[in-house]
């Protein structure tokens, strides 16, 4: 089984989540996954609708990953039907999407974007504090 994006090909073997992109390449033993849960996310340019994340065990720490997709492709329903039918125990699909991530402890996309925001905002207020200090020290 797979489901074909523009740059993402996600399939399950007997034992395996396996996601092959342009970017990185994922192979997850379906024994070590420990969550997953679909996000819907806003995109203007319409290629993807939502965030598949993933969340695993490997070597003693906890990893996880978002994965774009469309969800309203039937080929990624299909795909997630069938990721469900084999780990219904690490389905989070039944909860709120912020429940869900909070639950896996990953950082939604959205309040990423707003924690990197006010970052740039606040280096940029320490700059203009720190020239400020400075000019008016030099007088």
């Amino acid at each position: 089984m797979g489901h074909g994006m523009t740059k993402l090909n996600l399939s399950l073997t007997d034992d395996r989540f396996v996601s092959r992109g342009s970017i990185q390449n994922l192979e997850i033993p379906l024994s070590s996954l420990r969550y997953f849960c679909v996000s819907p996310v806003y995109n203007q340019v319409n290629t993807y609708d939502a965030e598949l994340i993933v969340a695993w065990d490997e070597g003693g720490k906890t990893k996880s990953k978002k994965l774009y997709v469309r969800q309203t492709d039937q080929s990624f329903q299909d795909f997630i039907g069938a990721l469900q039918q084999k780990r219904p125990d690490a389905s989070l699909l039944h909860l709120n999407p912020k429940e869900a991530q909070k639950q896996m402890g990953v950082t939604s996309t959205n309040k990423l974007a707003w924690i990197i925001g006010l970052a740039i905002v606040a280096v940029i207020v320490l700059i203009a504090v720190i020239a400020i200090v400075m000019s008016a020290s030099s007088s």
